[in-house]
């Protein structure tokens, strides 16, 4: 059975059905705080949740270095991890400084060419060198989340996470109740149930149980065995 999904809405009738109170005591104004302020702790934990991946594309302009990346992609965009250029049998851009690019990349050196190298500052990915024509590339990078608490929209989160959600708003209203005993189980099932969630969503993926932290499999070929092999039958 797959984890269910929950909205706001749904979310924020749970934390009254646990609570046993109604719209007037418990506003959905107030668990929206509550559930905002829970939110904002578990994207705390990690930099690159998995829900929030996002790939888009792009094509550059001769001579033109920086791209304002809100003009790439319609999500915002926290951060972008990978460049790819598809010209020919492609490559991939090395990350580098910003500072560190335009220490080479300046005055008589800064001319066209295959772009080598790419940077984030103020918003917008710069390449270097600059392009020299035009061609696709593909970036990877992580988004902001959205704003589904006001929204009602779905929780913007994995499953697993949804109803730990739950636990610290009901925690943070037994606080509010002055009922400190319930308000620490419930902070306690919160600290739980996210801590589960979060080494099940970070685990690496692999074609079998892993061996050792190398992901991999008994028996697997590689490239240098085959070369090993080649030899010994030449």
């Amino acid at each position: 059975m797959a984890y269910q999904t929950m909205t706001a809405a749904q979310l924020r009738q749970t934390v009254r059905d646990i609570t046993d109170l109604d719209a007037d005591d418990l506003p959905d104004s107030l668990i929206n705080l509550y559930v905002r302020d829970g939110y904002y702790r578990i994207l705390d934990l990690e930099k690159r949740w998995d829900f929030l991946e996002k790939s888009f594309t792009f094509n550059t302009v001769q001579g033109q270095r920086a791209y304002p990346i809100s003009a790439l992609t319609a999500d915002p965009i926290s951060q972008v991890v990978s460049v790819i250029d598809n010209t020919g049998v492609g490559s991939r851009l090395d990350m580098v400084g910003y500072d560190m690019a335009e220490m080479t990349y300046n005055g008589s050196y800064d001319t066209n060419g295959d772009p080598l190298f790419y940077a984030v500052w103020e918003g917008s990915i710069h390449l270097f060198p600059k392009p020299n024509n035009a061609r696709t590339l593909t970036c990877r990078g992580y988004r902001e989340p959205i704003d589904w608490q006001t929204t009602g929209g779905a929780i913007d989160a994995s499953p697993s996470l949804h109803f730990p959600l739950v636990y610290y708003a009901v925690s943070r209203v037994y606080q509010r109740l002055e009922d400190a005993q319930m308000a620490a189980i419930y902070k306690t099932s919160f600290d739980e149930g996210v801590s589960l969630a979060r080494q099940n969503i970070k685990k690496p993926n692999s074609h079998a149980q892993l061996i050792m932290a190398h992901g991999q499999t008994k028996g697997r070929p590689t490239f240098a065995g085959w070369l090993n092999k080649l030899g010994r039958q030449l």
